[in-house]
């Protein structure tokens, strides 16, 4: 019997980090946060591959955090991520300077892959034609107009209404 040898791990993982800053930043001010807490990750031997700069949501509920020894309301934040690689050790000392940074009103390490991850938002809800996945459904044939039509659709991210 042959026996297999494997190469041995480096113990590093994939990771995002998805984050939310407080909405005090001016526009000037948001890159310096940012890059704040891309150095700090590197800091830790990451090997940042991916992000986002950090855009001005409307928060799904209030969020709280205690900020100097007050209790700060937020119902609206920068929402930015981050995927690197990185040792898994270093992940619970990662996790522990986010809680501590005041700018940051919450935040979500999570192991993940390192192919793209992000989805279209036309890709979700029901399907136009949910025959069209089966195996005995006709393709159907589209003129050069509806053709153009789910063109369009598709670069504005519109629903496409059906021509009749």
């Amino acid at each position: 019997m042959e026996e297999i040898i494997h190469e041995e791990e480096s113990g590093n993982g994939i990771y995002e980090l998805g984050f939310i800053l407080v909405p005090s930043f001016t526009e000037e001010k948001l890159p310096e946060a940012f890059n704040a807490i891309k150095e700090a990750v590197a800091g830790k031997g990451a090997v940042v591959f991916a992000e986002e700069m950090p855009k001005l949501i409307t928060l799904a509920y209030t969020m709280e955090k205690t900020i100097n020894n007050k209790i700060e309301r937020f119902r609206e934040g920068y929402f930015g991520w981050i995927k690197f690689e990185l040792a898994g050790t270093e992940t619970a000392k990662l996790e522990s300077m986010l809680r501590l940074r005041d700018d940051v009103i919450r935040h979500l390490l999570i192991s993940t892959v390192r192919e793209n991850t992000i989805a279209s938002k036309r890709g979700f809800g029901p399907r136009r034609n949910p025959k069209a996945g089966s195996k005995d459904a006709a393709s159907p044939s589209m003129s050069k107009e509806d053709i153009d039509r789910e063109i369009e659709a598709l670069v504005d991210e519109k629903p496409v209404e059906d021509a009749e």
